[in-house]
């Protein structure tokens, strides 16, 4: 006669318990899956069409679902959504509704994470370092990170001055770079006046120190005369 032992009896309810409740758990996992997916889908379809960004990868992270949370199955292929504000980079409150359920909505957030090339620093630099391009690399980062603003080249940052000292993989932006002076103060430089039918050119002396695009106070150097230019270039100040 064969026999079962109670060893094997305990394992076989064991087995028997864990596929009975792990069924029902898994598809509630995937019926939150699904649900989660749909609205990521409806707010990534909304936000490409206010205009693909040229460039970019955009990613839609859905938060603030309860954890355990069920959607009926109907509503999972009837979904829509309202952004709270127009949507943007960032962090979207939204309301979710479902066609055949009226009296039903659910308050999410909505991340929107735009991905892009940005000029980041290879090095460190210190405080009045003059950025080259061996400084620089481009790197993809989120510009919903980046508030204050970013740059997609490095034209417009070499030769600039470091306002600040900045740490390698530090994605740049204006407030951290300045233009170099290239006038200084006592500086001889050449004034230009242009007006409507003629250039004339003078020697004059600067009064200010300056970089390219700022005013500064010049003296003519032949009148005396104190005047205001701005700066076109290491030797240019041309005349208001």
């Amino acid at each position: 006669m064969s026999s079962v032992s109670p060893r094997f009896n305990v394992q076989k309810f064991i087995l028997c318990g864990v596929l009975f409740f792990s069924v029902p758990f898994s598809l509630a996992m995937a019926e939150e899956k699904t649900f989660k997916q749909r609205v990521t889908d409806l707010v990534l379809q909304q936000w490409n069409s206010l205009g693909l960004r040229e460039g970019t990868t955009s990613v839609v992270v859905i938060k603030g679902l309860p954890s355990g949370y069920e959607v009926s199955h109907d509503c999972t292929t009837s979904l829509k959504f309202v952004p709270i504000k127009q949507l943007r980079p960032g962090d979207n409150g939204i309301e979710v509704t479902c066609d055949v359920r009226a009296s039903w909505s659910l308050m999410l957030n909505a991340d929107i994470q735009v991905f892009r090339d940005v000029v980041v620093l290879r090095d460190n630099i210190s405080r009045g370092d003059q950025v080259t391009a061996s400084n620089l690399t481009l790197h993809k980062r989120n510009i919903a990170d980046l508030q204050r603003g970013y740059f997609t080249s490095f034209e417009p940052i070499i030769n600039n001055i470091s306002k600040r000292s900045l740490k390698a993989g530090t994605a740049l932006n204006p407030r951290m770079i300045d233009l170099p002076i290239i006038i200084k103060r006592g500086q001889s430089v050449t004034l230009k006046v242009d007006r409507a039918g003629f250039s004339v050119d003078m020697k004059g002396l600067a009064l200010k120190k300056g970089r390219k695009g700022d005013k500064i106070k010049v003296k003519n150097s032949s009148s005396g005369k104190i005047l205001y230019g701005t700066v076109l270039s290491a030797n240019f100040v041309l005349i208001d």
